[in-house]
């Protein structure tokens, strides 16, 4: 799950607030009976991590590369970007009628009533803090590392994932091989702008359940501009798959 995905995630369980857990069951090794009877006081996203806080620590989510949740909310149900096949549940969060089911996360305690304040949105890509001035100055400092890494970056640009590195190099026409170096200033905040346009846009298709219907590269064969075959390999030291048009993304 990528950082919009969770930003609506926390959205969509907000009516979760101020309410009482009255059991807790999964696979999770932290201890989680301390949940047990729990009021959740907030929760909130940053980047890839959801926090749910109660009276004096908070219980952090690292989604991951394919982690995600599900929710039932007055016979509602509510999902996250990956559908489970016959995957056990790391956490499930058990209220009185519904339930918060976590799947193939990391799951962290945070000793603090404040766990907001551990975090640095001016590095958030969905928050109202995003520095891009920050961004920009950060990405400068790995002249010799590839666009598509620094991207998926997460202490610059966090919450971003791998669809949104295809999706905006593909948008900008720029190879996920391209140095740092060898990208203009004025490119470079080009990127920078579009991959926060680019998530906010992700969110709102998210929300409406047509993200991969309006993805162009990402999973694809075909170019949609050129119509020739894309390239698929991984790319750069993280080794994350790279999507792109040789013809077009030059």
């Amino acid at each position: 799950m990528e950082g919009p995905s969770l930003f609506l995630a926390a959205e969509l369980l907000a009516p979760f607030i101020r309410r009482v857990i009255i059991a807790v069951e999964g696979n999770t090794k932290i201890g989680k009976e301390r949940l047990n009877e729990k009021t959740i006081l907030d929760i909130f996203s940053w980047g890839k991590h959801l926090v749910f806080q109660f009276d004096d620590f908070a219980l952090r989510v690292h989604f991951m590369l394919y982690g995600s949740f599900e929710a039932t909310l007055k016979d509602k149900k509510i999902t996250g970007d990956y559908p489970k096949k016959n995957v056990n549940p790391r956490l499930s969060l058990i209220f009185e009628k519904d339930k918060i089911i976590i799947y193939n996360s990391s799951l962290k305690y945070l000793e603090t009533p404040h766990a907001m304040n551990l975090y640095d949105f001016s590095i958030d890509i969905m928050s109202t803090e995003w520095d891009s001035d920050k961004a920009l100055k950060k990405v400068k400092n790995y002249p010799e590392d590839e666009i598509a890494d620094v991207l998926l970056d997460q202490t610059i640009f966090s919450g971003v994932g791998n669809i949104i590195k295809n999706e905006v190099l593909f948008l900008i026409k720029i190879k996920p091989t391209t140095l740092i170096k060898d990208i203009p200033n004025s490119l470079l905040k080009k990127i920078i702008k579009t991959t926060q346009k680019f998530s906010f846009q992700f969110y709102e298709w998210r929300k409406q359940f047509i993200l991969k219907k309006n993805c162009k590269i990402y999973r694809k064969s075909t170019c949609p501009l050129c119509m020739g075959k894309l390239c698929r390999k991984k790319t750069g030291k993280r080794k994350r798959i790279s999507f792109f048009c040789l013809n077009c993304q030059n």
